[in-house]
């Protein structure tokens, strides 16, 4: 055990020495060339020419196509009786690799390296004579080790910022820290970090601009936890309502309508990623005789594509839905934590007429464990609170035993950036989003990013090495690239540089079929037309 101890601490310390606790800001360089983060102008290189002529006469004529060019919207999904699957893959199941910083690790482990960290090589012990046929913990740990650094500084396509340091809390993690029960409750547990959980909760209503006395939240496990507990509030507030959410809705949206047996519609989307508005409002006004369920997604999993707000609760004006009549859940895991800070973005808040807001603590804020934070109205807890004897409590929450540790984390990482040191990470990952989307497209690649987010999109590379190597993900024949605080100019190059060797050694991907991802890149509602030329603009002085 002291040996693994000693390892352990070794290699944290290592770790340390390439880990940054505040973003590259290298944005500021002379050598910045990327636009500013509010502009809405995209430069996007159609198709090649390979790819048209393989899909130009079923494109140009097929039904699909037309609906694809036009923004006209599919049949809207009754996900209750359509047991197909509904949303996107989830982003996470794959890597969740520890903070890298900045510096790139490209040595590849030895066979012998990964060989310890095979199954057997890694299996559980039952007796001495299992343990003296396996490798030494501390060598597993140490190829482990390895293997995450190499790991994390090619870390691309899933929305975790792993530019990191909490040194000071290590101490901590001797402690069995758990906040069971209600944060704001104190139970006979004593070992807990609820103090700081009220604080991060504070921040956020404050944040989100909800009134004192008017709130109630509290630290999740992660994104997903907070959608099922918003998810289950609306329930609860409204148990004949109907779900509606976008088809390109985080799966979790749609498990929660499974888990609570709730009737739920799948709304079709525009091109970017978006709702489709009108096929929201027809939907709605089918079924006026029941209250409305909203989860609007503040980025969606593949595009970051933001609904608009402020759209969605014009249609209720319009279609007569009193404010009792309608229940809104903001989806918002990685963006609802980034827009706060950008200039002129819509505002996410509670003085407009939302319910529950749930984000994701270690993507924007960047932490060792999946944590996130579920903000609610306090009136809505009263439905479902429950005293607990057990815990001298009372039960508001879906997991009993909470991590206390991710509340002091996220504490942590909240005190030590401060607003400017958040806004500044947010500037950081928005230029850079643009500057990588920039580079794609002057390589002659099909490239797109939607307004409010660092999502590049992009047609997904024929070397599956590559995708692996990078640990882009992928949906169909289309790619993605959340830029964190960690994704530097310098990797940008570098992955910019391997994607145009990909191109040029294997080709160009062709559409999977002509209404696929890559065809609905084209689409207008990213804001630019399918090929990089620019709309003809008239003159007025001389017209």
């Amino acid at each position: 055990m002291m040996k693994i101890a000693a390892s352990t601490t070794l290699r944290y310390s290592r770790q340390l020495r390439n880990a940054s606790f505040t973003s590259r800001r290298t944005f500021g360089s002379s050598k910045n060339t990327a636009k500013s983060p509010f502009s809405t102008a995209l430069k996007v290189e159609d198709i090649d020419e390979s790819t048209a002529d393989a899909s130009s006469s079923a494109t140009n004529t097929t039904p699909e196509n037309i609906a694809v060019q036009n923004n006209i919207a599919e049949a809207v999904q009754d996900f209750t009786s359509d047991k197909s699957k509904s949303g996107t893959p989830s982003p996470w199941a794959v890597f969740d690799a520890w903070g890298a910083g900045s510096n790139l690790y490209d040595d590849a482990l030895t066979d012998a390296e990964m060989s310890k960290l095979e199954k057997e090589a890694v299996m559980i012990p039952m007796n001495e004579e299992e343990r003296a046929q396996m490798p030494d913990e501390t060598d597993i740990l140490d190829s482990y080790d390895k293997l995450l650094k190499r790991k994390s500084s090619v870390h691309f396509g899933y929305p975790y910022n792993l530019m990191y340091n909490h040194q000071e809390l290590y101490e901590f993690m001797k402690y069995s820290i758990n906040n069971l029960g209600d944060p704001f409750v104190t139970s006979n547990y004593g070992v807990h970090s609820r103090q700081f959980e009220c604080a991060v909760v504070d921040f956020f209503a404050k944040l989100w601009k909800m009134k004192e006395d008017d709130y109630w939240g509290y630290v999740t496990t992660c994104g997903t936890e907070g959608n099922l507990h918003g998810i289950l509030l609306a329930r609860e507030c409204h148990p004949d309502g109907i779900l509606y959410s976008s088809k390109e809705t985080h799966y979790s949206i749609f498990k929660a309508a499974r888990y609570y047996r709730m009737d739920a519609k799948s709304i079709p989307t525009l091109g970017s990623g978006e709702i489709d508005y009108d096929a929201l409002s027809a939907e709605i006004a089918k079924n006026k005789d029941r209250p409305v369920i909203i989860n609007v997604n503040i980025g969606t999993t593949v595009k970051g594509a933001v609904d608009n707000l402020d759209r969605i609760l014009r249609i209720l004006k319009a279609l007569g839905i009193p404010r009792e009549r309608y229940h809104i859940h903001c989806d918002g895991a990685l963006f609802a934590m980034m827009m706060p800070f950008v200039d002129f973005a819509p505002a996410i808040s509670f003085e407009k007429p939302i319910d529950s807001i749930a984000v994701s603590g270690h993507k924007m804020l960047g932490c060792p464990m999946p944590c996130g934070i579920a903000l609610t109205r306090k009136e809505h807890v009263k439905k479902v609170e429950q005293r607990i004897d057990y815990l001298n409590s009372v039960d508001t929450t879906i997991m009993g035993s909470r991590n206390g540790q991710a509340a002091l984390y996220l504490w942590y990482s909240l005190r030590k950036k401060g607003m400017e040191g958040i806004k500044q990470d947010v500037l950081h990952c928005m230029e850079t989003a643009m500057y990588l989307r920039d580079k794609i497209t002057e390589a002659g690649m099909t490239c797109r990013l939607n307004d409010l987010s660092s999502t590049v999109v992009l047609e997904r590379p024929l070397d599956d090495a590559l995708i692996k190597r990078w640990q882009l993900a992928c949906e169909e024949d289309i790619a993605h690239v959340v830029v964190m605080p960690n994704v530097t100019r310098e990797k940008i190059d570098l992955f910019v540089k391997e994607l145009i060797e990909c191109k040029e050694k294997h080709g160009r991907r062709q559409l999977a079929r002509p209404d696929s991802p890559l065809a609905r890149l084209t689409c207008n509602s990213w804001g630019g037309a399918g090929k990089a030329v620019a709309p003809t603009v008239g003159d007025f002085k001389s017209a």
